[in-house]
């Protein structure tokens, strides 16, 4: 798959089917975490692959929580579901820092540098003909799930589930180029390329109409 097509491929997936995803295929994907960027080259990320038996229990945990907390208003039920419907599930960790300069000046760009591997595991994803989804409601529970799993010193991100698709949504609306570009001179010269671009698909449609 070319890279524009695995961009445009990658949705997030909430429904899964019951094949298992490959050793080799969940190793391809944290080998491509690995090579995205990051601030000072500090590769500020670790993952927790979850077995079945552990995808199976935090999701347990997670619907315990939920029911605990029903005024809350949260998506934890489910994000539950789908980690139970998907083939693996790995929890994405990065160092905490005990100094505080550190704290201060690392932890947002190693917040983008995690941004980054995630999103490089999401499109290894779909370059494999896989589904997944990023989940932040494992953070309820954050303290428990690291108990569980006997992880320390290390602060919790986010989770990633993988599996095959059962069922792929339609593409939800995105923001038009002209929305997201400040430059106001930009801008106009994006609705002249938009306009020629839309001139010559219709002189291409009539010249077919003609032939």
């Amino acid at each position: 798959m070319n890279f524009d097509n695995v961009i445009k491929a990658r949705k997030t997936i909430r429904k899964y089917t019951d094949l298992e995803v490959s050793n080799q295929d969940i190793i391809s994907i944290i080998e491509s975490a690995i090579l995205a960027p990051s601030a000072k080259n500090r590769q500020p990320w670790r993952f927790y692959i979850l077995n079945n038996k552990e995808k199976n229990d935090i999701v347990n945990m997670m619907l315990d929580w939920e029911q605990k907390n029903k005024g809350f208003g949260s998506s934890i039920k489910g994000s539950a579901t789908q980690m139970s419907q998907a083939s693996t599930a790995i929890v994405v960790y990065s160092p905490i820092y005990h100094s505080k300069n550190k704290n201060i000046y690392y932890k947002k760009p190693d917040y983008l540098s995690l941004g980054a591997a995630i999103e490089n595991m999401a499109l290894k994803c779909s370059d494999l003909g896989l589904g997944s989804s990023w989940l932040c409601d494992t953070l309820y529970i954050e303290d428990e799930i690291n108990n569980y799993l006997n992880v320390n010193g290390l602060e919790q991100i986010s989770t990633l589930v993988i599996g095959y698709p059962k069922e792929v949504p339609s593409r939800r609306e995105r923001f038009s180029i002209n929305e997201v570009i400040l430059n106001k001179n930009v801008k106009n010269q994006n609705q002249d390329l938009l306009t020629h671009n839309l001139s010559i698909r219709i002189k291409n449609a009539m010249a077919k109409k003609c032939t």
